[in-house]
C-alpha cells in the first residue's frame, strides 16, 4: 500500500459533508436530483432487497443453531375387525380355541376406541467443533457484504446522476455559444451580401458563409439532440420513464437557463490506506473474504463427530377426560453420536474447494484495492490536466474578447473591415465553446475523484447498520 498518491493536491479543511458530497457544487437542482434518484432508482431498490434476504438468511442459519421444540397434538378413532384378528386372540380367555363364542375374550376384537395424544419433542445438536458458529459468522459477514454493496451502489448513483447533470449543463452553455456564434455568423452574411451586391465581393463568399452557417446550425442541433438524451437519462437514474420529468417540475428547471459553470471543488484525497476504510466495495470484498474463510470452518467441522439430544413429553389417552391424568405420560430421552467413516472423500472434498474459494475471495480484494488505487490516480491526474487546460482556456478567453472588443474600436474609426470584427467575435465564441467543455470535463474530473475516494456515505451510519443485523 503506498504512502501517498503521486498527484494528489495538499490536503485542505473541508466543511462538506462527506455523505452530500455533490452539495459541494451548491446547485440546489442538483441536490433534488440526487435525493429523488436515492428514492426511486430501481438499482438502489434491488441492492436494498439483497439485504433483507442476507438477513433472513443469516436470521435462519443462526435458528438452526439452537434447540428445536414442536408441539403436537392428536385425535383418532379405530374400529377392529372381527374377522381381520385371529381367533385365539379374540377368544382369548374363554377355554376356547376355535372361532365359536363360548366366552366374552379380551374384548378387542369388533371394538370401536378413540385415542388422544398430546405432547412436546425437542432435539438440540451440540456445537462442539464449531461448525455452527463458523456459519454465524460467514452468515452474518454475507450480511455486512450486503449492506457494503448497497452503499456502493448509493455512491455509483449519486456520481452517475451528478455526471449527468453536469454533461446536461455543459451542453447547455455550448448551444447557447452556438446559438451567439450563428448569429453572428448571420451579421457576417449579412454584410457580405450587401459588399456583393455593390460588386465588391464575388457571390462565392455569401455561398461559403450559407455553408458555414449551415454546418453551425447542425452542430447545435446535434448538441440539442444530445441534452435530450441526457435529460432521458436523468429520468431513468430516477426511476422513471425517459419522458418522466416532466411531470415532477424537473424538466422546466433543466430547460430553464444553464447554471453558471462550477467552481472548482476542492476534494481532500487523504492517504491511499483511508481507501480500505471509505470504499464500499472494499469493504464488502473484505466481508465476502471474510465468509469464505468462515465457511472453510464449516466444511472442516463436518469431518468430525455429530452429538445430538432428543427427548419427547406426551400424554396419551383412550379417553379425553383421562388424558391429563399423570398415567397419560409418556417420556423419553436419547443421546446420538454420528461420526462420517466412509463417504468417497466428499467431506474432504468440500474443504478443498471452500479454501480454493477462500483463496479467490482473497485474490477478488486484492485486485478490488488495487483497482480503488488507481481509479484514485486517475482522477486525480485527469483533474489536474483538465483544470490548467480550464485556466489556460479562461486565459485564453479573456485575450479572445479584448481582441474582439479592439476590432470594434478600429471598425468604428475605419481601421479594419467589419469582417475582422466578426472574426474576431467568432474567435472568441469558439475559445468560449472550449472552456464550457473543458469546465465539464473539471466538474466530471472532481465526481470521479469523489467516487474513486468512496464518498457518498458516513462511516458512522454504515457502521450502525451492519451492527443493527447483530440485534
Amino acid at each position: 500500500m503506498p504512502t501517498a498518491y503521486s498527484s494528489a493536491e495538499p490536503a485542505t479543511p473541508t466543511a462538506d459533508d462527506p455523505a452530500v458530497w455533490w452539495q459541494a457544487f451548491r446547485d440546489p437542482v442538483l441536490d433534488d436530483l440526487v435525493a429523488r434518484a436515492m428514492a426511486g432508482n430501481l438499482d438502489i431498490q434491488q441492492a436494498a432487497s439483497r439485504v433483507k434476504q442476507a438477513r433472513a438468511q443469516e436470521q435462519a442459519t443462526r435458528a438452526a443453531g439452537g434447540p428445536s421444540v414442536n408441539a403436537s397434538a392428536q385425535a383418532g378413532y379405530t374400529r377392529l375387525s372381527s374377522n381381520a384378528l385371529p381367533s385365539a386372540l379374540a377368544n382369548f380367555g374363554t377355554g376356547n380355541t376355535g372361532s365359536g363364542s363360548g366366552g366374552p375374550g379380551i374384548g378387542l376384537a369388533g371394538e370401536d376406541f378413540a385415542t388422544f395424544q398430546t405432547g412436546f419433542d425437542a432435539a438440540w445438536e451440540l456445537d462442539l467443533f464449531g461448525g455452527q458458529r463458523r456459519a454465524n459468522e460467514a452468515a452474518g459477514a454475507r450480511v455486512a457484504a450486503a449492506v457494503w454493496s448497497q452503499r456502493d451502489a448509493q455512491v455509483l448513483l449519486a456520481s452517475e446522476v451528478a455526471n449527468t447533470y453536469q454533461q446536461l449543463r455543459a451542453l447547455q452553455r455550448r448551444i447557447a455559444v452556438a446559438d451567439e456564434s450563428i448569429a453572428a455568423a448571420r451579421d457576417l452574411l449579412g454584410f457580405i451580401e450587401v459588399r456583393s451586391a455593390k460588386g465588391l465581393v464575388t457571390t462565392l463568399d455569401a455561398r461559403r458563409q450559407q455553408q458555414d452557417i449551415q454546418s453551425q446550425i447542425a452542430q447545435r442541433d446535434d448538441l440539442a439532440a444530445q441534452a435530450e438524451v441526457h435529460v432521458h437519462a436523468l429520468g431513468t437514474l430516477l426511476g422513471l420513464a425517459p419522458t418522466g420529468l416532466a411531470p415532477t417540475g424537473l424538466a422546466a428547471q433543466l430547460a430553464a437557463a444553464p447554471a453558471a459553470p462550477p467552481d472548482p471543488v476542492a476534494v481532500p484525497a487523504g492517504l491511499p490506506s483511508d481507501l480500505l476504510q471509505r470504499r464500499p466495495d472494499i469493504r464488502a470484498s473484505e466481508r465476502q473474504l471474510a465468509a469464505a474463510t468462515a465457511d472453510i470452518g464449516v466444511a472442516t467441522a463436518d469431518l468430525y463427530p455429530k452429538f445430538s439430544l432428543t427427548g419427547a413429553l406426551q400424554l396419551a389417552s383412550r379417553s379425553l377426560t383421562h388424558l391429563l391424568e399423570t398415567d397419560s405420560i409418556t417420556a423419553n430421552g436419547a443421546g446420538r453420536l454420528s461420526l462420517p467413516l466412509i463417504g468417497g472423500g466428499a467431506s474432504r472434498a468440500t474443504v478443498r474447494l471452500r479454501e480454493a474459494q477462500a483463496n479467490e475471495a482473497l485474490l477478488a480484494y486484492q485486485s478490488t484495492v488495487l483497482g480503488a488505487l488507481r481509479d484514485v490516480e486517475d482522477a486525480l491526474t485527469r483533474l489536474a490536466a483538465d483544470r490548467r487546460r480550464a485556466e489556460s482556456l479562461r486565459t485564453s478567453l479573456q485575450a479572445a474578447r479584448d481582441a474582439s472588443e479592439t476590432m470594434q474600436v478600429r471598425y468604428r474609426h475605419g481601421l479594419v473591415a467589419y469582417t475582422d470584427v466578426l472574426t474576431a467575435r467568432q474567435t472568441a465564441l469558439s475559445v468560449q465553446d472550449g472552456l464550457a467543455q473543458a469546465e465539464a470535463a473539471a466538474a466530471q474530473d472532481a465526481i470521479a475523484l469523489y467516487k474513486a475516494l468512496g464518498g457518498g456515505w458516513d462511516e458512522r451510519r454504515e457502521q450502525q447498520e451492519v451492527e443493527r443485523t447483530r440485534g
